[in-house]
């Protein structure tokens, strides 16, 4: 009789033993695939670097925007900066002024 509750009470043990076994590898199985998995931790903190990468390059291009829209106000209001943009680029001159074009031999 005692041998059979010992056996018994080893059992029960055996069994409790394989139950916590399966219930640890069963949390070591779901800590793995939380940190390798589609959405894992690895794959957050990737897309974690990139969307910080992304919004830096985003602050930057808000600086350059900002930069070009100054220089846009600066050329509409600086008319000395029109006034050469149009004589060297488009070739015009002022009322009062005469087109002189020299021509030299390599030119021909």
């Amino acid at each position: 009789m005692l041998f059979e509750k010992v056996m018994r009470n080893k059992s029960k043990f055996k069994d409790n033993k394989i139950v916590q076994s399966l219930i640890i590898f069963c949390a070591v199985i779901v800590v793995i695939i939380s940190l390798i998995g589609d959405k894992g931790l690895v794959q957050y903190m990737a897309l974690k670097d990139q969307e910080e990468k992304l919004e830096m390059e985003i602050q930057q291009l808000k600086e350059k925007r900002q930069e070009w829209i100054k220089k846009i106000q600066s050329i509409k209001s600086n008319q000395t900066y029109i006034e050469n943009i149009a004589r060297e680029q488009l070739g015009m001159i002022r009322k009062d002024e005469k087109l002189i074009k020299l021509r030299f031999k390599d030119d021909l």
